[in-house]
């Protein structure tokens, strides 16, 4: 069923066929009959999506003597490009565009796009509003409440970051049908970290199995608990986050989390952080929907150096996220040279 979610300041909107009326809902956000559009999307979603999407602008209802100017730039969808030399050359784009401070910016795509549009949608100008048409389940449940942008340094991912409030969301059930089965499952695997944290009813979705038949309800729990729960445990994602980097990005940021979550599950059980039964479900939930439950490729010294270039100890610590039951997340101050061991327990 269609839902409308109050997040801070602004609005998501989760339904299906919303990417056949952005015009509609977008235009509503502006009083002036003069309308500056830029869409800033990546050439996959390019192809599916923004001819589409430029039609429905033109052609919905307007009042008399609007005037309508569309733009549309492309940005490189990969997680190694997003970075402060992919944002310098887009502002340089959208400046010789000569879009105004009244501009609009709508970021079509997945979690790149909305983090490196939502980056230039803040600085442009001194910040022009900003709408998130997110195309993936990662880029639904994440940068849809994050109210933050966030770009990869060399040492790391996502470690240059600002506040970020778009002035509307909206989220398209419809758009997930493109998606390849990796990057479904790599959201399947994001949307159930978040129900991990949440609590039974959204986790017993995925421990049955039918998430797909219900895919528009398991994003609107997920968008509503992280709405409303924004220090929310990060459960498998620094471990899965090291796993991203030492494949150079080749493996799905979901997938790379879901194998978090097993090992913090394994190793949760063994240092008698949560139970056999916890631990059980989580690894059988993983399973049951076809998500991964083993690391292969690096060793847990490989793991934990690359956590420790990224993430930097307090007093020789680093903060882990862990979990004592269902929808009982928490954080652990783990010292830094036991990382490697507690890594390791989780592997075997």
């Amino acid at each position: 069923m269609p839902a409308t979610i109050k997040a801070n300041d602004y609005t998501i909107k989760i339904r299906r066929g919303l990417i056949e009326r952005l015009g509609i809902e977008i235009l509503r956000l502006a009083e002036e009959l003069e309308h500056e559009i830029l869409l800033i999307t990546d050439e996959n979603v390019s192809e599916l999506f923004l001819q589409q999407v430029i039609m429905n602008f033109k052609e919905c209802p307007k009042p008399e003597g609007t005037q309508l100017r569309i733009c549309e730039l492309l940005v490189n969808p990969n997680e190694t490009a997003k970075n402060f030399k992919a944002l310098s050359t887009l502002l340089e784009k959208i400046s010789e565009l000569g879009l105004s401070e009244k501009c609009i910016i709508v970021a079509l795509g997945g979690s790149v796009v909305c983090d490196i549009a939502g980056f230039a949608a803040n600085v442009y100008m001194g910040g022009v509003r900003l709408v998130l048409v997110p195309t993936t389940i990662v880029a639904m449940i994440e940068s849809s409440v994050n109210c933050s942008a966030s770009l990869n340094l060399h040492t790391g991912k996502n470690l240059a970051g600002m506040s970020c409030t778009p002035s509307l969301v909206l989220c398209d059930i419809d758009c997930l049908k493109t998606l390849s089965p990796d990057e479904y499952k790599s959201g399947i695997a994001e949307a159930l970290k978040t129900a991990i944290c949440s609590g039974e009813k959204l986790f017993k979705i995925f421990e049955r199995g039918i998430v797909d038949e219900n895919l528009e309800k398991v994003i609107e729990y997920c968008i509503k608990f992280k709405a409303e729960n924004n220090l929310y445990a990060k459960i498998g994602y620094t471990i899965g986050e090291a796993l991203e980097i030492l494949s150079n990005y080749e493996i799905q940021h979901g997938l790379a989390v879901a194998t978090g979550l097993a090992i913090i599950a394994r190793a949760g059980e063994k240092l008698d952080w949560c139970s056999h039964e916890t631990s059980t479900r989580i690894i059988n939930s993983l399973h049951k929907n076809n998500l991964p439950i083993t690391c292969q490729g690096f060793t847990p010294s490989e793991i934990t150096r690359a956590v420790l270039n990224v993430h930097k100890t307090s007093g020789g610590n680093i903060e882990l996220a862990v979990l004592a039951g269902i929808g009982e997340p928490g954080t652990k101050a783990i010292k830094a040279d036991e990382l490697e061991s507690i890594i390791s327990l989780g592997m075997n």
